[in-house]
């Protein structure tokens, strides 16, 4: 039975998903979040039973400020053990089709990153990814990819096992060649088997999607539009300050008229105040208004940090900045647990760090929380530092904390 769709994006998704033959309520793969599933799930399937994989295009180059523009995922419709697809945007809107393609191999590719940004740190991280090319449309021309998994490692070889670990089963299910860009894999090389994770309908998947951009781990939330969303409201809210400035404005120039000089600067500071104010909700207002992005960044990691509600650009690129609009980012050695925490009727997905919880986002579905607990986790543990190092911050605490010890030992009961 499909869910019932709630949002435009539920519509859109449903629209999408029904071209394909598929269900919201439809199980639907994603081994960018939950790549422990992948194989046991598809292990469950009869032969010749159709399947559900979200997939990810690939991103351009970063600039200096800013990560690659982001790009939507896609819904890739297969059936086990054969090699035709179908593709449709995560979103469709009305007269858009899916396109039919056939996969040719899967393949593995990796690259070198630095593994953070402390000068004495010599480690380089490894980003592992498994894509699934597909033949070209037309002769001549190059083979379209799509993400459908990816791997950060500190040791090279360990990234690229784990990322064909994830590629491995799907290349069995599209009949299609695994083919490693760097090393050779065998069954003994694998790593230890993971615990199978959870999967989702592809209703409730659909708003999150956790993707490599640049040297970051996103995750995106597809239900918001970003500063977009409240740039009316924030126009508004200007407007009412500017009119409502026009009132001290107007007492100003009488008082100045009249000789007063106390009243003229009280009814100046107050019309400037409020014009400033409404000025601020103007500027908030036009960046919202020009914001391109379907999408908005909740959280990044990535060089051993992480932030909650990065900066963005206009075209909802993160800000490469270490920092957000909760403030810094927070060193991964002061990461405490991921856990979900009830707020009400809610479910909060939260991570508490030595500066105290914060929430990544709300949900009333405590299901998909706990599934993007799991994800956000394992992006923390894959850009974390080898050794759990202490900052200055945590060594000051724990020596004030001793300090505090001492007194209250050696005072007299």
């Amino acid at each position: 039975m499909p869910l019932h769709p709630r949002t435009e994006l539920d519509a859109d998704v449903s629209r999408a998903l029904s071209a394909l033959g598929a269900e919201t309520s439809e199980p639907a793969l994603d081994a960018l979040a939950a790549p422990d599933a992948v194989a046991a799930t598809l292990g469950r399937l009869p032969p010749s039973a159709p399947f559900l994989l979200r997939a990810a295009p690939p991103l351009g180059s970063a600039s200096s400020r800013h990560g690659p523009d982001p790009e939507a995922p896609v819904w890739i419709r297969g059936t086990l053990g054969g090699a035709d697809v179908r593709i449709a945007p995560l979103r469709l809107t009305e007269g858009e089709r899916p396109t039919a393609a056939r996969v040719a191999r899967l393949l593995v590719t990796s690259e070198e990153r630095p593994c953070c940004d402390a000068a004495s740190c010599t480690n380089r991280r490894t980003l592992a990814a498994a894509w699934v090319e597909l033949e070209p449309a037309e002769p001549g021309a190059a083979p379209r990819r799509l993400l459908v998994a990816a791997v950060a490692d500190l040791d090279a070889s360990r990234a690229r096992l784990r990322a064909a670990r994830a590629a491995a089963p799907l290349a069995r299910a599209f009949a299609a060649p695994l083919e490693p860009a760097e090393a050779t894999f065998s069954p003994s090389d694998e790593p230890d088997a993971q615990p199978e994770g959870p999967v989702l309908p592809a209703g409730k998947l659909a708003r999150f999607a956790l993707r490599p951009e640049g040297e970051r781990l996103v995750l995106r939330d597809h239900d918001s539009l970003g500063p977009r969303q409240n740039a009316r409201r924030n126009t508004v809210l200007g407007g009412i300050l500017i009119a409502l400035a026009l009132g001290p404005w107007i007492q100003a120039a009488r008082a100045f008229r009249d000789g007063d000089r106390n009243l003229t600067i009280g009814y100046v500071a107050v019309a400037a105040f409020v014009t400033l104010a409404g000025y601020a909700w103007f500027s908030v207002a036009r960046f919202g208004a020009r914001y391109h992005a379907r999408s908005v960044p909740l959280f990044w990691a990535g060089r051993d940090r992480y932030v909650i509600a990065p900066w963005v650009s206009r075209t909802g690129a993160v800000d490469l900045l270490p920092e957000g609009r909760l403030g810094a980012a927070i060193a991964l050695e002061e990461l405490r647990a991921v856990s979900t925490v009830r707020r009400d009727d809610l479910v909060a997905v939260e991570i508490n760090s030595d500066h105290g919880p914060m929430d990544v986002f709300l949900t009333d579905d405590e299901e998909l929380a706990a599934f993007w607990a799991v994800a956000l986790r394992r992006a923390l543990a894959d850009m974390a530092h080898p050794v759990a190092r202490v900052s200055a911050r945590k060594r000051a605490r724990e020596r004030a904390a001793s300090r505090d010890e001492a007194v209250i030992s050696a005072a007299p009961p």
